[in-house]
């Protein structure tokens, strides 16, 4: 090699290593320890000046996970205005029609999307009972059905890239405009007589499928020095009638409760609408139905009840907005995001979630993110579909901080070490109660993004993704809080 060739290959190399900062070697050690070699790490952090102080694959694109949820919940804040206009349409109703043949009419229930719609004994607000009063009340003693109506939204209760294990957990439930429980049922475990099967029951209202009891109440198996192995499964098919559980129960051991996502959620609330009447004396002649509006039906043949100008028979209070945007956040609650995210596809358009995506479109459009930093297919995260760059978060966060509504969104985000899906995380570190931030988890993903007070007292604004993590490695988040705190630390 000429000596003016090896010259400049080794000044290239001196500014190469001269742009790598300490903090930029040091968190190439914290991020990639040799034992989770593989995975792939998309971090960016700036200042409020909007300059880097740290970046790593920054405009690769990521599976999200629940940092999908930050989309959703930034469009709703942003589109606040016309969401509150929409509320007096928004309450849950029944009303009565067509008279059956024995003289007795049919009552609907009508769903508009009120994700806190609940028959638990302790319910105070948005009661499927209050409902079940209000027709006693008016001494109607017979009817033929009662109809769970979610045709509010088209019927697209799962997104697309949803994994179909997912579907029959109660993260992964069905999305429907007549929610009531959060769209699950609890399914309960507990050992019987040694040897026999274990008792399988459903927690009280909840039996929403035929069990099939494969379990027997014995130890764990193990062999030899091995600890014991717990192999019970219950598990669920989507589209069936059918829960199967298996496996053994340990004599003596606490009860097992296990939460199942709903296929028909319309169906379920007009089944526990129906108890409810039936325990109030009312004869209700047929068994529980739904209905629902095929995707791509026009919405106005469902608008029926309060977009008539007759009054209903009886209606709850509209959506607390406000309340579901927080649980999003700071639970991570799915199914709230899939109703928020058709909320805002209705404000002009028929409530589909292809609407309300349009919607995040147009904010990140607003925000001034890069065109191809983004592919959305859901508003909760649980498509393996969704693509986001750690740019394209960073600068939905930057944007939002300037905006009439940023603060209050902030204050919806999880806080280190205090509350939320952050509550054990960061305590006892420079980030406890210092770190704003939505969390996010697939097989294979962990994220985390928002904002944090670093040791200046300056406000940095991040995103970190972990994708393609080993299954052998349980989670990324021990090397992605540790570099987060570095961060804080040297800034």
């Amino acid at each position: 090699m000429p000596n003016r060739c090896r010259s400049l290959l080794l000044l290239a190399c001196l500014l190469l290593a001269a742009c790598v900062t300490p903090l930029q070697r040091d968190l190439d050690t914290t991020l990639n320890p040799p034992e989770i070699a593989g995975i792939r790490w998309g971090l960016l952090v700036t200042d409020g000046q909007g300059r880097e102080i740290a970046a790593i694959n920054p405009d690769q694109r990521f599976l999200p996970a629940s940092n999908t949820k930050l989309f959703t919940t930034a469009a709703a804040f942003r589109w606040q205005d016309d969401l509150a206009a929409m509320l007096p349409r928004l309450a849950t109703f029944v009303a009565l029609e067509d008279v059956g043949e024995t003289g007795a009419p049919t009552l609907v229930l009508h769903g508009r999307g009120d994700p806190h719609l609940t028959d638990t004994p302790d319910c105070e607000v948005r009661c499927l009972a209050t409902l079940a009063d209000a027709v006693s009340a008016i001494g109607l003693t017979e009817i033929t059905h009662v109809v769970g109506d979610d045709t509010w939204f088209p019927d697209e209760r799962w997104g697309p890239g949803w994994s179909w294990d997912d579907l029959q957990t109660s993260y992964g439930t069905a999305t429907s405009a007549l929610t009531v429980n959060d769209n699950a049922a609890t399914l309960i475990v507990a050992p019987a007589s040694e040897g026999a099967p274990a008792n399988v029951t459903w927690a009280l209202g909840d039996a929403a499928y035929t069990i099939v009891n494969d379990t027997v109440t014995a130890e764990w198996p193990g062999q030899g020095d091995e600890a014991p192995e717990d192999d019970l499964i219950v598990s669920h098919l989507p589209g069936t009638a059918i829960v199967h559980v298996a496996g053994h129960v340990p004599p003596g051991s606490a009860p097992r409760s296990f939460a199942l996502g709903l296929d028909d959620p319309a169906l379920s609330a007009a089944t526990r609408l129906t108890a409810l009447l039936q325990a109030r004396g009312i004869t209700v002649e047929g068994p529980p139905m739904a209905r629902h509006r095929p995707p791509g039906t026009p919405p106005e043949a469902a608008f029926t009840g309060l977009d008539d100008g007759d009054p209903p028979l009886a209606a709850l209070a509209p959506p607390a907005f406000p309340e579901a945007l927080t649980d999003i956040s700071k639970d991570s609650q799915n199914l709230y995001a899939e109703l928020m995210l058709r909320h805002l596809g209705h404000i002009d358009e028929d409530g589909a979630a292809e609407a309300g995506l349009a919607r995040v479109d147009t904010l990140l459009e607003e925000a001034g993110a890069a065109p191809n930093g983004h592919d959305l297919f859901d508003g909760s995260g649980m498509s393996v579909y969704n693509r986001v760059s750690p740019r394209t978060i960073v600068t939905l966060l930057t944007y939002a901080a300037a905006q009439d509504w940023g603060r209050a969104w902030k204050d919806t985000f999880p806080i280190g070490g205090v509350d939320g899906s952050l509550e054990r995380r960061f305590r006892g570190t420079i980030l406890e109660g210092r770190i704003f931030a939505k969390t996010g988890t697939l097989k294979g993903t962990n994220a985390l993004s928002g904002y944090l007070t670093a040791a200046s007292g300056q406000t940095l604004t991040f995103a970190i993704i972990a994708n393609e993590r080993p299954l052998a490695v349980s989670s990324a988040t021990p090397m992605m809080d540790a570099a987060l705190v570095r961060i804080a630390e040297r800034n």
